[in-house]
């Protein structure tokens, strides 16, 4: 398994992506570890991160009303790695608050529906975005693809300024590779492919 991306670069590379985008945010003092943003327009949003493709929601309880600590803003701007726990390439949605609450708790109900092995006090409610199958609580990525931010970044441009760090891996350092070859060339990063030989 890959090491962890660390949560500023991917949080960098999600800022950089909506200023691109034109909708760049400026953070807000919380007095907590909270990041949360401000658009020109006055709507707040608050970011969250992970290096798998999953968002993490916690309640305050375990019944269905429990308050979410997604809750408090206009909008969430959630970013995780293209390829979990990578260096690399940063995909970000930019989903209303209200849209993420309602498919939070709806697809937590429906867990709870399945019958699962617990003990009742669950307060931590994910929703993935990989295709899980037939279950309310994946696919994610495609559910919200009207959502997810336009444009290429990465956590090593947001880190390095495009410049690879000292100890990058070679899985970094290919990364950094095809985005910038893609970002010049005017394609996606799909479109790029890099054959090495070592050898």
């Amino acid at each position: 398994m890959n090491d962890k991306v660390s949560n500023e670069a991917i949080l960098a590379a999600a800022l950089q992506l909506m200023k691109a985008d034109g909708r760049p945010l400026q953070k807000l003092r919380t007095g907590s570890r909270a990041m949360k943003y401000r658009l020109p327009n006055g709507q707040t949003v608050r970011a969250r991160t992970c290096n798998d493709h999953v968002l993490v929601v916690l309640a305050d309880g375990p019944n269905p009303g429990a308050g979410l600590n997604i809750e408090g803003t206009d909008h969430l701007l959630i970013a995780m790695p293209e390829a979990p726990r990578t260096e690399g390439s940063v995909v970000a949605y930019f989903v209303p608050t209200s849209v993420a609450v309602t498919a939070v708790r709806e697809s937590h109900g429906e867990w709870l529906a399945s019958d699962p092995a617990t003990r009742g006090n669950n307060t931590t409610w994910n929703i993935w975005f990989d295709d899980l199958g037939d279950v309310p609580w994946g696919g994610f990525a495609h559910r919200w693809a009207a959502y997810r931010v336009p444009g290429v970044a990465s956590t090593l441009q947001a880190q390095a300024q495009g410049e690879v760090r000292p100890g990058a891996t070679l899985g970094a350092v290919i990364a950094e590779a095809r985005l910038a070859i893609a970002t010049a060339a005017g394609v996606s990063l799909d479109a790029v492919k890099i054959s090495i030989d070592l050898g």
